[in-house]
């Protein structure tokens, strides 16, 4: 060791000019060039760039607000997701009906089609939508609110790795509703998925779900493809404050998807991933404009109204017994603060109920439309 020593001290102070540098010979430098040039005319260039450029927006101004809005923007936009892929699969649902269904405010759309109340079972729908002419598939919105519970699950529970194994892959697929797979069909595509090591991990997103969704009997629109590539993004950071977005994005770019192979393909699933990244951002901007009124709350120093706020913040849909549980005070009193934040515009009836009623923020979830048409 001692030897060793006395070596690396003499190279520290041996002349430059006794140094032999095999890599450099003596002489003008060369111009290293790299193996392969980079294609920059590669058509998949500008919608990965436009794409990870609206995600990393997404992800900055989501790690930079409050606890209450980052956590209000990941629920809302599971209940997004779920309408989309819902959408996809021809059955329209507002978010917000969703999450009235999620917190048990209503019940089988069946039933109550069969009772000539299903208008009030889906009002933010039937605002837009007018009278309905069948009943949603119970069935379906229980998947898709499977799905949004699942989305948020990947940004919450740090811990959990729905591909890290095949016994978790299966489990994760019995969640979604999914057909289950032998063990060999598991192993092969988590072998595939594996070995995709190399590239922009969005493009490795992408071709996961390709890959799952050209396995045979898969359906164009099955959420599994997406969901698998929502969790390989996740995994190649450990804390991400959003999902993978992709199920929001508008009508229009999903159905083009569906038109699509090869790079093509690829192509419009980074647009479509940037859509709904970009939704993702109308969401946020609307929540912080909400969290920026908790100033004109005239409140003393033991009112809880901006604890009513926060907690309206966090949820899509509040209710008097929520927020009493939330605050920790009696049904009576949770009921007089989302008055008194009605009275101020912070929040409006869901329902158009008499009892039984649900709040919202008065600007949660802007207007939503249907793309009827496709060029």
């Amino acid at each position: 060791m001692a030897g060793e020593a006395e070596d690396e001290e003499e190279d520290w102070f041996r002349p430059v000019w006794e140094t032999e540098d095999e890599l450099d010979p003596p002489g003008f430098p060369r111009l290293r060039r790299p193996a392969a040039e980079p294609d920059y005319r590669h058509p998949l260039l500008s919608p990965l760039a436009r794409a990870q450029d609206a995600l990393a927006r997404l992800e900055a101004r989501t790690e930079m607000a409050s606890d209450a809005v980052a956590e209000g923007l990941r629920t809302r936009l599971s209940y997004l997701e779920a309408a989309g892929w819902l959408r996809c699969a021809h059955v329209w649902i507002h978010p917000r009906d969703l999450a009235l269904r999620d917190n048990v405010l209503t019940g089988s759309y069946a039933a109550a089609m069969a009772a000539d109340r299903l208008p009030a079972a889906l009002p933010a729908t039937a605002a837009q939508e007018g009278e309905f002419e069948v009943a949603p598939s119970d069935m379906l919105v229980n998947n898709a609110l499977q799905l949004a519970r699942l989305w948020r699950r990947i940004a919450e529970l740090r811990s959990w790795r729905p591909l890290a194994d095949a016994g978790s892959l299966r489990e994760t697929l019995r969640l979604l509703s999914c057909r289950p797979l032998d063990d060999a069909e598991i192993a092969d595509w988590l072998g595939s998925i594996h070995a995709l090591e190399r590239g922009p991990v969005l493009i490795r997103a992408g071709r996961a779900a390709r890959d799952w969704l050209n396995r045979p009997g898969v359906e164009l629109y099955n959420p599994a493809g997406y969901f698998v590539a929502a969790c390989l993004w996740r995994e190649e950071t450990a804390h991400r404050p959003v999902p993978l977005p992709f199920w929001s994005a508008p009508e229009l770019h999903h159905h083009r998807l569906g038109l699509r192979i090869g790079l093509e393909w690829m192509a419009q699933f980074l647009e479509c991933v940037t859509a709904a990244a970009t939704t993702g951002l109308r969401e946020l901007t609307r929540l912080l404009e909400a969290e920026k009124k908790r100033v004109n709350i005239q409140a003393t120093a033991r009112s809880r109204l901006p604890d009513a706020l926060d907690a309206v913040l966090r949820a899509p849909v509040v209710t008097a017994d929520s927020l009493a549980r939330a605050l920790h005070v009696t049904p009576r009193a949770a009921l007089g603060l989302l008055q008194q934040l009605m009275a101020a515009g912070f929040v409006r009836e869901a329902t158009g109920r008499a009892s039984w009623r649900a709040f919202v923020l008065d600007a949660d979830f802007g207007k939503l439309s249907k793309t009827r048409q496709v060029s």
